[in-house]
């Protein structure tokens, strides 16, 4: 009987008594009888009484679904402990048969989860991008290297040249401070010989003094001076030049190396980008991790295909046998293998049922005191009888 059904009765049998007694008998019985009570809902408010049937009902609703649930898992925990009695009544070789089976599953399944351990090192798209180059990594690993080992050659020879080239540059600059400053003292040199010889003249003759030593001296110390000069000029020319020479030929072969190390540089980088590595031993590790990782997934891969042949194998016996879930059994095949741990399974489902039998009970008994709550707000209050139908209607379903 539905919601609405069920109180439009109750509505008709309250029009029907004459002796109710303001409801207050019956409020005395339901103290006695229900658990549930309403002593702080005024159930002359309109919000309050609506919020306290609108939750009986949806306590009722909630418990008949619940009670559905748990009658259908009962019906299967039933039907389990059925199928534990059809395979406990079998011939000796059929259970033999079941038995072998089983323990190969339990073999397969061991050794699939110890090769699923190996598995998940690298991350799955590592593992697609080595596997999209497999064919070439152990080739570019050596190239890589070999280009790495060229690039540290190739660098070292720069910083060489470099330094020479520094070196060169500041021995040029010094040379031609060298040739500057001679070029001034040819200028003082002269005027300081000249100088001084205008001063001796002025004493030889303008004096009458005895100045012959003094013209030898100047004549002499000039002579050497502007020799002097002239041999580190001349030197420092030659030294200019044939520095400048080496400079060129510095600053061109560093030009060569620096192209070297660039398109070395430039074909490093497009390996790295081409496998996302810094270096070529990060590859390196990464090609041994994935050599492991395949292996691993290849006895996965084994593995399941007999694993999903020897249940295939396990469901045929079962349903040969008029098993009603012979899925079940895949999970549990060491029950099929130990007789002990059948009789753990059967103790679990007996369980299980006992609990679900309880479930039941509590649902069936709080889906009653709501259906009784609702019972006696109607007697109590027949006022309020349209009212009450209304909110039940709307969770009656459809």
């Amino acid at each position: 009987m539905g919601l609405v059904s069920w109180i439009k009765n109750i509505i008709a049998d309250i029009r029907g008594d004459q002796d109710y007694d303001n409801g207050i008998y019956g409020e005395t019985v339901r103290e006695e009888n229900h658990p549930i009570r309403r002593d702080s809902v005024d159930m002359r408010v309109k919000d309050q009484r609506e919020r306290y049937i609108e939750s009986c009902c949806e306590q009722m609703i909630e418990a008949d679904k619940e009670i559905e649930r748990s009658k259908m898992e009962y019906r299967l925990v039933t039907e389990y402990l059925t199928d534990i009695e059809v395979i406990e009544a079998l011939p000796d070789d059929s259970k033999r048969r079941l038995s072998r089976i089983a323990d190969r599953i339990n073999t397969l399944n061991k050794q699939s989860r110890a090769s699923t351990k190996s598995i998940g090192r690298i991350s799955e798209e590592r593992y697609r991008i080595l596997l999209r180059y497999e064919a070439d990594i152990p080739g570019d690993i050596k190239n890589m290297k070999k280009n790495e080992e060229y690039k540290e050659l190739v660098r070292s020879d720069l910083q060489k040249l470099e330094g020479e080239k520094a070196v060169s540059e500041y021995k040029i600059r010094e040379l031609k401070g060298t040739m500057r400053n001679m070029k001034n003292m040819v200028g003082i040199t002269f005027l300081f010989g000249l100088t001084l010889m205008g001063l001796l003249s002025f004493l030889q003759f303008g004096l009458l003094m005895h100045a012959e030593i003094g013209f030898l001296a100047t004549a002499f110390i000039s002579a050497g001076s502007f020799i002097y000069e002239y041999l580190t000029f001349t030197k420092a020319k030659r030294d200019l030049k044939r520095t400048d020479k080496y400079l060129n030929a510095v600053i061109s072969e560093l030009n060569k190396v620096k192209i070297r190390f660039v398109n070395t540089s430039n074909l490093l980088e497009y390996e790295y980008r081409k496998y996302s590595v810094n270096a070529s031993d990060e590859l390196s590790y990464q090609w041994d991790v994935f050599l492991e990782e395949k292996q691993a997934r290849l006895a996965v891969e084994r593995a399941n295909d007999d694993l999903s042949a020897e249940r295939t194998a396990l469901l045929r016996e079962l349903r040969s046998y008029r098993v009603k879930d012979p899925t079940v059994w895949l999970n549990r095949c060491e029950a099929l293998v130990s007789p002990g741990e059948m009789v753990e399974v059967r103790h679990e489902l007996f369980e299980r049922r006992s609990s679900i039998r309880k479930r039941i009970e509590y649902n069936t008994q709080t889906r009653d005191i709501s259906r009784d709550e609702i019972n006696s707000i109607v007697q109590d209050y027949p006022e309020y009888g349209k009212e009450v139908l209304d909110i039940v209607s709307a969770f009656e379903p459809v």
